[in-house]
């Protein structure tokens, strides 16, 4: 068992081993000056580089934010030449924040309401592309397949038709690209194709609806066309072709 002797040395034995630590750090700060003052300036910099672009990315997002709703407003009013200009170059000036995506979706629907389909695809595609099947992201697919649909890209509607069918969160949107997907196969010739996608539809209808009604009559038509005209009926219509 340790005496109070030894108690006593093993204290002071720490004391020096504390204050030669702070003799260190201090020798090294005398040594090192200018490199201390450099590490010191070069935080201080980073710091307040930091706390700058938090500033300027606020800044810009409210700027943007107010802009959004600016051009969300002549877009309900009908002003597509207004909305086609001012999302460009909220486009240009906004691009990575939240609201840049939304802007695509309002030209892109500016556009086709314009009747400029094929100017309204890309934007269209960029904005389904980085929204996924996110609500907005859902509203560019629907628009993209349009804009194909427009210019007689057949093929390429329908592809993004099924996919929204496929991916969209809500059954409405899902209801939508099913049935603009089953109409083209059907109007191309192609009504195995357009019988399935019917039949999935009427999966999706509730008993007694509206809808399921419409389905089932459409789905009796498609069938009987298929009946009609059954040279036609294996989807080997020009892809591009109405």
């Amino acid at each position: 068992m340790a005496g109070p002797r030894d108690r006593r040395r093993r204290g002071t034995s720490e004391e020096d081993q504390f204050i030669a630590w702070i003799l260190t750090i201090l020798n090294w700060a005398r040594n090192n000056t200018r490199a201390l003052i450099m590490g010191i300036v070069a935080v201080g910099l980073l710091a307040g580089g930091v706390l700058y672009y938090q500033d300027y990315q606020n800044r810009l997002r409210e700027a943007a934010s107010t802009e959004i709703r600016a051009l969300r407003a002549e877009f309900e009013a009908g002003n597509d030449g207004n909305v086609v200009s001012r999302a460009r170059s909220f486009i240009g000036q906004f691009s990575g924040t939240p609201y840049a995506d939304e802007a695509q979706v309002l030209l892109a629907n500016a556009l086709l309401r314009q009747g400029q389909a094929a100017q309204a695809i890309e934007p269209a595609r960029q904005a389904a592309q980085e929204l996924g099947n996110d609500p907005l992201g859902t509203r560019a697919s629907l628009l993209l397949a349009a804009a194909y649909e427009e210019v007689a890209d057949t093929a390429m509607a329908i592809s993004v038709y099924e996919q929204v069918g496929e991916t969209a969160r809500l059954e409405l949107e899902r209801r939508r690209g099913l049935e603009g997907a089953a109409r083209l196969r059907a109007a191309r010739g192609d009504y195995a194709g357009a019988v399935e996608l019917y039949e999935r539809l009427l999966d999706l209808a509730p008993e007694g609806s509206v809808q399921r009604s419409r389905y089932e009559m459409r789905l009796a038509e498609v069938r009987q066309e298929a009946e009609d005209r059954p040279e036609s009926g294996t989807g080997t219509a020009s892809a591009n072709g109405p």
